[in-house]
C-alpha cells in the first residue's frame, strides 16, 4: 500500500497548520513575536561586530558605542526567554532560548576579565559569532525563514 492512499483526516505529527489552529491567539501572537525577536536580537548582533570594527579601525572612542548598545541585545535575550514560554513553545526551543541568554552570560564574563588572563578574553568574539549562529539557528527552528 502506497503512502499516497493513507487518510489524512488526521494531522501528521509535525504538521504546523494543524497545530496552530489549536492555539489560542494570543499563544499565535506570541510566536510571531518570538520569530521578530529573534531576528531582531540577530540585527543587534551584526550591529555590535559593526561597531567593535569601527572602534578598531577607524576610531578607538568608538568603544563607547559598543559597550552602551550591548545592553539592547541583552533586554531582548530576555524578551526571546520570556515570549518563548508565552507562547508555549518545544523545549528545545526554549532550551535554545536560555543557551542563547547563557552565550550573552558569558561576552559580557569574557568582557570584563582582567589583562592577565587575556587568552580568556579572547573568546569574546567567538562567544558573539556562537551567539550569531545560534541566533540565526533559532530563527529557523522557529519557523522562520533567516
Amino acid at each position: 500500500m502506497s503512502n499516497l492512499s493513507v487518510n489524512r483526516s488526521e494531522p501528521e505529527v509535525g504538521d504546523r497548520t494543524a497545530e496552530t489552529t489549536r492555539l489560542s491567539p494570543f499563544v499565535v501572537r506570541a510566536r510571531w513575536v518570538f520569530q521578530a525577536l529573534a531576528r531582531i536580537l540577530a540585527i543587534c548582533i551584526l550591529i555590535q561586530v559593526f561597531l567593535a570594527g569601527l572602534a578598531l579601525f577607524w576610531d578607538s572612542t568608538q568603544w563607547a558605542g559598543h559597550t552602551g548598545f550591548a545592553k539592547l541585545p541583552i533586554i531582548v535575550s530576555i524578551l526571546i526567554l520570556v515570549t518563548s514560554f508565552v507562547a508555549r513553545l518545544p523545549l528545545s526551543l526554549r532550551l535554545r532560548s536560555a543557551g542563547l541568554f547563557g552565550i550573552i552570560v558569558l561576552i559580557a564574563v569574557s568582557a570584563k576579565l582582567p589583562s592577565g588572563i587575556g587568552y580568556l578574553s579572547a573568546l569574546h568574539p567567538v562567544f558573539a559569532s556562537l551567539l550569531f549562529f545560534g541566533t540565526v539557528s533559532l530563527v529557523q527552528k522557529s519557523g522562520g525563514k533567516a
